[in-house]
């Protein structure tokens, strides 16, 4: 069965693969923040990592609708595939 962390583990290991980096985000005033920041070449976009079926709850809904408003790349990932998908889609770069 595929957890949270494996999910998060893929998105950390295609990113640094393709020579970016992914930053572990909490804001302790901001509660339902995405869990990670990912920049790429020039792009940062910010994740929220969820387990295969899990789906985000309202908070953080809002705040990757809000990223999104504000011109902000922002994206849920609950699968292997949705990250590769982010990957090849948000951040431009290949499998």
């Amino acid at each position: 069965m595929i957890s949270e962390n494996d999910v998060e583990k893929r998105l950390i290991n295609k990113v640094k693969s393709l020579g970016g980096a992914t930053f572990k985000f909490t804001s302790p005033s901001t509660k339902g923040v995405p869990d990670r920041i990912v920049i790429y070449d020039g792009t940062v976009a910010f994740v929220e990592v969820k387990r295969p079926g899990e789906k985000p709850r309202a908070l953080q809904r809002y705040w990757v609708k809000e990223l999104a408003h504000q011109n902000i790349k922002a994206a849920v990932v609950s699968t292997f595939e949705e990250v590769d998908s982010f990957i090849a889609e948000i951040i431009g770069g290949v499998d």
